[in-house]
């Protein structure tokens, strides 16, 4: 089971969620940008880099793969945006801490169905939002 160490609180994801359990993709996953940056990808340590996003004041989460999964990948980084500008900003202040080739990129790309710029991979939405068509052809609002 993975397990998140969440920073600041993403108050969208309870009521989400729940829509999304009763078979209805709710408003808020077409306003959440996911942006995930592989722990293996980042230029300094893990520890160094989530501080940095806490003073940036960025809402985000962690985790640490266990095994079998970190035979794939040894864990990622989510931060979560309002739109893709406030997405992109972010990757522009943190680009100087990721590498451009990310070594998990095939895990993210079969079992998450992300896109990247650079070393970041994003989306729209939580992964289970794909019975509801792909995220990159959902309205922008």
């Amino acid at each position: 089971m993975i397990k998140w160490v969440h920073i600041e609180s993403w108050d969208k994801c309870e009521i989400c969620y729940a829509y999304f359990k009763a078979g209805i993709q709710h408003k808020n996953s077409l306003n959440c940008y996911k942006l995930g940056i592989p722990i293996r990808s980042l230029k300094i340590p893990l520890l160094d880099f989530i501080e940095i996003i806490k003073k940036k004041g960025y809402v985000s989460k962690y985790s640490i793969f266990p095994f079998p999964i970190s035979l794939l990948s040894k864990g990622v980084i989510i931060l979560y945006f309002n739109s893709e500008e406030e997405m992109k900003k972010a990757i522009e202040e943190l680009g100087q801490y990721v590498v451009e080739e990310p070594k998990d990129k095939f895990f993210y790309d079969t079992f998450v169905n992300v896109d990247w710029i650079g070393g970041f991979n994003y989306r729209r939405g939580c992964p289970e939002y794909d019975k509801f068509g792909d995220w990159r052809k959902w309205k922008k609002i």
